[in-house]
């Protein structure tokens, strides 16, 4: 049995962004950490690429900061990197080939949505959008549904009203200014991991762990590595797993159990959902969408087409490049999840001729394609989390330690910015100043 150096404080599971956060700030206060983190690369659900030529980084897991996020910002700073502004114009296609500007629509929904009291109980986004159809024009009911599959890669017939609606008035909404870090993602997680000190912390790449043995002041980490099993003990322990691997039955492949078990964590556990996402990176020869109208829609950031089989586009502004990025979340998503490159290509391909015209040969102009399936990644099993009906305590019960010993991180815990880097970096740095609290 392999075993790593057994004179760890903290074992971290986990190298994504809450994962590396909680080990950096463990060290910077003289804490030993060993990270285990299953895939042979640090990120997480961060994923940067950048083929040979490319003006920029490719991402084909997060991209965006939504609204001015005080951690990410801060740690820009301290990798020398900034956040680039990645523009806000946005049309939107109610019938194909035509574009309008669909800024004055955010602000109509907005403006409806906050005529509107408040629900008192809970209860499903779509049934909170029927229940006041006389309030909403069908145009604002299709575009708030667009919003929560896109954005929130929500189901809308799951998703909590409360929370949908709390998080549309908040800093980091649909609509907030939208940055890029310039140097993209993976930079920034390279510089969390380099600020490391390798004296006192290691990170062990392809363990994936499969059992967390407690009690109070011990831990016990087992995990698989290239067949082989191993684990670590510590005093204590960060465990930052992906809401959809808590979630997994015990046993079941790619599960965790604890012993003893925690059940206190079930009920927010089922509360909480995890958002499934297809996102392709599409390179083209040229950027055509700029040649169209006179050069009408050079400066646009965005394009949504409701109701295409991939409803929402964006460009690489503020770096110009042949390079369109295709999204969908939320039920669609799960409907082509799991399906080879071509069978995801087809539908985004003829979303952009839904949105960009017909008389082009996209596929004969589309020099690559590039994209990860976060549902059947063993490591992720979906995209970002979102809150089901009756989901509002539940991020803050699930953040909550136990005996001083079993901490937990995430986006999935984070109640200001879940569902993004920024919600990680922030549950990984509250994580480890309460371990060193205690």
């Amino acid at each position: 049995m392999t075993k790593t150096n057994d004179e760890y404080d903290v074992i971290v599971v986990g190298a994504g962004a809450a994962g590396l956060a909680a080990a950096a700030h463990l060290g910077r206060n003289g804490k030993s950490v060993c990270i285990l983190e299953a895939r042979d690369r640090i990120g997480g659900r961060i994923l940067s690429v950048r083929p040979r030529g490319a003006a920029m980084p490719l991402e084909l897991g997060a991209e965006f900061i939504h609204g001015e996020s005080p951690a990410i910002f801060e740690q820009l700073r301290l990798a020398g990197d900034l956040a680039i502004d990645a523009a806000q114009t946005r049309y939107r296609v109610p019938q194909p080939g035509h574009m309008k500007r669909s800024e004055d629509l955010f602000e109509t929904m907005k403006e409806r949505l906050q005529s509107i009291p408040k629900p008192r109980a809970d209860l499903p986004f779509a049934e909170f959008l029927e229940k006041n159809q006389k309030r909403l024009s069908p145009t604002v009911r299709a575009f708030a549904t667009m919003l929560v599959e896109g954005f929130d890669a929500a189901d809308p017939k799951r998703a909590s009203a409360i929370e949908i609606l709390k998080e549309w008035g908040g800093g980091s909404a649909a609509d907030a200014p939208t940055f890029r870090p310039q140097r993209g993602y993976g930079a920034l997680m390279d510089s969390l991991a380099g600020s490391l000190d390798p004296a006192k912390s290691c990170v062990q790449l392809e363990c994936a762990v499969n059992e967390v043995r407690w009690r109070k002041g011990e831990v016990i980490v087992g995990f698989t590595r290239h067949g082989e099993p191993g684990s670590v003990r510590a005093a204590q322990a960060i465990i930052t797993l992906p809401l959809s691997v808590m979630q997994l039955p015990a046993l079941a492949p790619g599960s965790v159990l604890f012993t003893p078990a925690l059940p206190k964590k079930q009920v927010p556990l089922s509360r909480l959902l995890m958002g499934p996402v297809v996102k392709l990176v599409l390179c083209f020869s040229r950027p055509f969408w700029a040649e169209l109208d006179d050069g009408m829609h050079r400066d646009v950031a965005f394009f949504h087409a409701q109701g295409a089989p991939f409803p929402t586009f964006w460009t690489t502004l503020p770096v110009r490049a042949p390079v369109l990025t295709a999204w969908t979340g939320g039920p669609n998503a799960a409907r082509l999840g799991m399906r080879g490159t071509d069978e995801v290509l087809r539908p985004a391909l003829a979303s952009v001729a839904e949105i960009f015209g017909k008389r082009r040969d996209y596929r004969r102009m589309l020099e690559a394609v590039y994209w990860h399936d976060w549902q059947s990644d063993p490591y992720s099993c979906g995209a970002y989390s979102y809150s089901g009906v009756g989901g509002g305590p539940a991020r803050r019960q699930l953040a909550k330690s136990v005996a001083q010993t079993l901490f937990f991180a995430g986006e999935a815990l984070d109640e200001e910015e879940s569902s993004s880097v920024g919600g990680a970096l922030n549950t990984g740095q509250r994580a480890a100043k309460e371990l060193l609290q205690g």
